[in-house]
């Protein structure tokens, strides 16, 4: 399993604090997805007015949103995700923008695992995607933070 991280300078960019290693990221995702058979997962910061672009062309709404994923192969076994740490900045400040963008590695790679929800996680935290997603957190940031 490998995931690539792309554009690594945006996060430095919008919050200079940012006190997770790229390889502390890498590591703790390959020992919390090791049991999932993926094979490679890019992740892509990128700016608000990308992820608008890309949240426009491919679920037809017009606005940037946190994350936005993208299965490659019908497999589900490898996927883009695409994070604006922008639009994560301005919703969770502080110590929560470091715990919000692993939970939106989490939350995109379950979506490429073809895991879906219906609500928010405010919203809707019994859904099971949302409970595999936190459990999921506890461990990823035992491992990063």
């Amino acid at each position: 399993m490998q995931l690539d991280i792309f554009n690594k300078e945006l996060i430095q960019d919008v919050e200079p604090t940012f006190n997770i290693s790229f390889d502390d990221i890498q590591k703790g995702y390959i020992q919390i997805f090791n049991n999932r058979n993926l094979k490679t997962v890019n992740l892509v910061f990128v700016t608000s007015k990308y992820i608008q672009d890309l949240n426009r062309r491919y679920r037809k709404i017009d606005s940037p949103t946190d994350v936005l994923a993208f299965p490659l192969f019908e497999d589900n076994l490898s996927g883009e995700i695409y994070i604006s740490p922008e639009y994560v900045y301005t919703t969770f400040k502080g110590d929560d923008f470091e715990e919000e963008i692993l939970r939106l590695i989490i939350h995109g790679t379950l979506h490429i695992l073809r895991y879906n929800h219906s609500g928010s996680l405010n919203d809707s935290p019994e859904e099971e995607m949302f409970k595999l997603q936190e459990d999921l957190l506890l461990n990823y940031k035992k491992i990063c933070l």
